[in-house]
């Protein structure tokens, strides 16, 4: 399995690629995510533990990188 430009894997059961793309692409550098997105799981989607885990990086971290 080749990562995506995010560095996610795609699984057989995951986040929607397109919805995530687009949710990662809002975010301005210097900002983070108040709350996690709900984003739908599709067949060859993004894994979602790995989607989780950056998101909360980005909590953390209070910013985009």
């Amino acid at each position: 399995m080749a990562p995506e430009v995010h560095g996610f894997e795609i699984v057989r059961r995951g986040y929607d690629r397109a919805q995530v793309d687009a949710y990662l692409a809002l975010l301005v550098p210097g900002t983070a995510p108040d709350a996690p997105p709900a984003f739908d799981i599709v067949r060859r989607g993004y894994d979602r533990a790995q989607v989780d885990a950056r998101l909360a990086e980005l909590r953390a971290t209070g910013g985009h990188t």
